[in-house]
């Protein structure tokens, strides 16, 4: 025990005198140089620091420490004490990991270059070649009892403000940002209490936090508002979230005063409120903008035009830098309580609204008689109108107003029925008129439309329309009975729209058109357009897009001798699940006559090609039609429908001529050739059954490769006198009969290749054998629907017994 007391004496005895050393010789003559030096590397500024010692409880102990910029005191603390991690420092490198600051004194200003003073400290003078000595980095700083002076040079008066008794609490990640929590009193009478959180982003300059004061007078900051500051006085109480970025400053204000009092010009106001409002501040160009509502719990006015006093006051009120606007307000006024709208544009040009509710039934007359609008013919319902009367450039007085309409129903020139259910707003003044979020039922279908109208000596209109999957804008100009559409464009579904042009309305029943446009059709959307009118459109599944341009001229009650001319394109699309590519259509509509030049596509490696025309001006529409077809693979195409599992395979090539009327396929009259190469045909259905009908099945099978006939349409009949099949076995030809029912009829002579005939078998298929040299082996009957086709056989008996004769003498 003894020797432990002695061993402990002995080691502190070692760290006293160390400590010692450290404080009277080492901090003073090493330590506290090199912390100088490196702040004044670091900040490009004159430092001074009385004394620096060292406790191992506190960390390193600066008192008066100064920072001087151009002969000003910029920041000053009486002691602080900061916590250092001794190892870094060997490394040139100083980690200060908190300070604590007592009573500190910070000059903040905004120079006249818009630069802050104090961004200089964390982005030093040093020229970025040279290496500096030091690293500097501090992670945590308490303040206590410190005092703030801001100075803002970029005021034509500078303004000045003082910030006392702060306690800060800052937590630095230099030199990129900081976070910090602030309370103090801004020096005024009485004194008002702040509290602040943020962070600054050094770099780039971005502030962003909240502050509340509390006792602050209205006008306090007037120099950032001049023409206004002047205007406000007594005290609110204040919280706001503050942004400042790229120079633009942005507060969420909100606010509540007692006995606060506003003047300008002639208008005085008392009263009792809260406030929201949005500032917007631009550093550079000094512009401000701000907006935001005032409830007024009371207010007393004077020195209103006309109305003198209004007293007792109270209701929302919404403003921003040029104007200041109330509804619903509840006053005295007169003497009477009223309920009334006030609005004070540019607080120099006085606004009155007048409100009252009506019934829409005298809305006609008053259209027609104040604002020349002739195509209302009858309205029903319920409207709220406020009619604002202001001073004009002139001297005279304008009007201009809103009417508000409730569950109304309207009845417009040349609409097909009246428009229901109508709610909306309609704002309108001398000029013109415009309607926004205006919703009604037109035919059963819910709409809603903004617009705007012009000039009523010569409208001109702009309108947007929209319901359930359709969106239009338009914009058109009405000039007596003549409508100049500058633009109309839109989309219904997957489907755009847009054309332009002139609609004259002359002839109201029989409008003339001249228009070009442009339609981008949905092939899909034609099942939900046209489901109604033509169901069977949903069993053709059509898909992809076409885009088309157009060009109408002509009356509208006479189409068929307008002018139209279409040109249509399509990268792809698909009917019945067949899919076309590479798709072109030119189509010309002139003196009744309708024309198709040309008409291209691609189809399953193939190209189709078309041309055709009618007669528009034949009670019967009398057509012709003409088509080629080459190239098209069979394999490809198969796999696109019900039969995508069957061995079906060939390159089909053909051509057809067809002459009509209308839809009436009785006077359908066609002909045209076809042929099918390289193919693999045994299961069509028309086939599947043919080569079972001649061979079992344990002597092969037969696969028809070639198909080809020349064929003719009449009488609802698809006919043909030398359908061919050519296979390795067997050729059958003969003539066939398709209706348009699908009802199928035919008789195919059947030709056997005797050298490919398997020579074993079953009793058929060695008397198919006995054939020989080839020649008529019997005919096969169709029947059925190429649905499901119906097949028997006859043996041409003659020629089996001639087969057998010549193979008895030959032996």
């Amino acid at each position: 025990m003894k020797k432990f007391i002695i061993i402990a004496a002995i080691l502190l005895l070692i760290f006293s005198a160390a400590s010692v050393y450290i404080n009277k010789v080492l901090i003073p003559k090493k330590f506290k140089a090199l912390l100088v030096d490196a702040l004044i590397e670091q900040t490009g500024k004159q430092v001074s620091l009385k004394s620096l010692e060292f406790s191992i409880f506190r960390g390193l102990i600066l008192k008066d420490l100064v920072i001087i910029d151009a002969g000003e005191v910029i920041l000053s603390v009486r002691q602080a004490n900061c916590r250092i991690f001794i190892w870094p420092i060997f490394k040139k490198q100083i980690i200060i990991p908190s300070i604590k600051l007592s009573a500190p004194y910070v000059l903040l200003k905004r120079k006249a270059d818009q630069s802050f003073n104090l961004q200089d400290i964390f982005t030093p003078k040093t020229p970025a070649d040279k290496k500096s000595d030091f690293n500097l980095a501090i992670f945590k700083l308490v303040i206590t009892n410190g005092n703030l002076t801001f100075q803002d040079e970029t005021l034509a008066v500078p303004l000045s403000k003082e910030i006392k008794n702060i306690q800060l609490n800052l937590a630095l990640g230099l030199p990129v940002k900081f976070k910090f929590q602030l309370s103090g009193q801004l020096a005024s009478d009485p004194a008002v209490l702040i509290n602040a959180s943020g962070n600054y982003k050094i770099i780039s300059n971005e502030l962003k936090g909240n502050l509340s004061l509390k006792g602050l007078s209205a006008g306090e900051f007037g120099a950032y508002y001049p023409g206004w500051g002047e205007a406000f006085s007594g005290l609110i109480d204040l919280a706001a979230q503050f942004d400042l970025k790229n120079r633009l400053l942005q507060v969420n204000l909100s606010a509540g005063g007692q006995n606060l009092t506003f003047k300008k010009n002639t208008l005085t106001a008392k009263l009792n409120s809260s406030l929201q409002s949005k500032i917007d501040y631009n550093l550079e160009s000094k512009k401000l903008e701000f907006n935001g509502t005032c409830d007024i719990a009371q207010a007393d006015l004077e020195g209103l035009e006309f109305l003198n006093q209004v007293k007792n006051l109270h209701g929302k009120f919404v403003f921003n830098q040029r104007s200041l606007v109330a509804d619903s307000i509840q006053a005295d006024l007169l003497g009477l309580p009223f309920e009334i709208n006030l609005g004070i544009k540019d607080f120099s040009t006085k606004v009155w609204n007048i409100s009252t509710n009506f019934d829409l039934s005298i809305l006609p007359a008053v259209a027609k008689d104040k604002f020349k609008i002739s195509w209302l013919n009858s309205a029903a319902g319920q409207a709220a109108l406020l009619i604002k009367i202001h001073p004009n450039d002139s001297g005279g007085w304008a009007v201009q107003g809103d009417l508000n309409i409730t569950g109304a129903n309207l009845k417009l020139d040349n609409l097909l029925g009246p428009l229901e259910e109508v709610f909306g707003s309609l704002a309108f003044s001398q000029q013109g008129l415009n309607w926004q979020e205006t919703r009604f039922k037109y035919q059963g279908i819910n709409y809603q439309s903004n617009g705007s109208l012009l000039d009523f000596n010569r409208p001109q209109v702009k309108l947007k329309l929209f319901s359930e999957g359709l969106s239009v804008a338009a914009d058109f100009d009405l000039a007596g009975q003549l409508i100049k559409l500058n633009q109309l464009q839109g989309k219904y579904l997957d489907t755009q729209f847009s054309c332009r042009g002139e609609i004259d309305r002359t002839q109201p029943a029989n409008p003339h058109l001249d228009l070009t446009g442009n339609l981008i059709l949905e092939l899909s959307n034609l099942n939900k357009i046209l489901a109604k009118q033509y169901p069977g459109i949903i069993k053709l599944a059509p898909s992809g897009k076409v885009d088309t341009d157009f060009r109408l001229n002509g009356r509208l009650g006479d189409f068929k001798n307008c002018f139209l001319k279409i040109s249509s394109t399509a990268g792809s699309f698909s009917v019945y699940g067949l899919t076309a590519t590479d798709f072109a259509l030119n189509y010309l509509q002139e003196e009744g006559v309708a024309k198709i030049p040309t008409a291209y596509l691609t189809f399953y490696d193939g190209v189709i090609q078309g041309a055709a025309g009618m007669n528009l001006n034949t009670a019967d529409l009398i057509y012709q039609l003409q088509l080629h077809a080459s190239g098209i693979n069979l394999a490809k195409l198969k796999n696109d429908t019900v039969s995508k599992q069957k061995d079906i395979a060939g390159i089909f090539l053909g051509q057809l001529k067809a002459t009509g009327a209308g839809a009436n396929l009785d006077r359908l009259e066609a002909a045209g050739d076809f042929a099918v190469t390289h193919g693999r045909l045994g299961e069509l259905n028309l086939l599947q059954g043919l080569g079972k009908l001649l061979l079992a099945r344990d002597l092969g099978k037969i696969e028809f490769t070639e198909c080809s006939c020349s064929f003719s349409v009449k009488d609802k009949f698809i006919s043909t006198d030398r359908f061919k099949l050519h296979s390795l076995i067997v050729n059958l030809s003969g003539p066939v009969k398709i209706g348009f029912d699908q009802s199928l009829a035919g008789n195919l002579d059947v030709e056997i290749l005797n050298e490919m005939v398997p020579l074993d078998g079953t009793f058929k298929d060695v008397t198919t054998a006995i054939v020989g040299r080839g020649g008529r082996f019997g005919v096969i009957k169709l029947g059925g629907t190429l649905g499901e086709p119906k097949y028997s056989f006859k043996t041409a008996v003659g020629n089996i017994i001639q087969g057998i004769t010549s193979m008895i003498f030959k032996k």
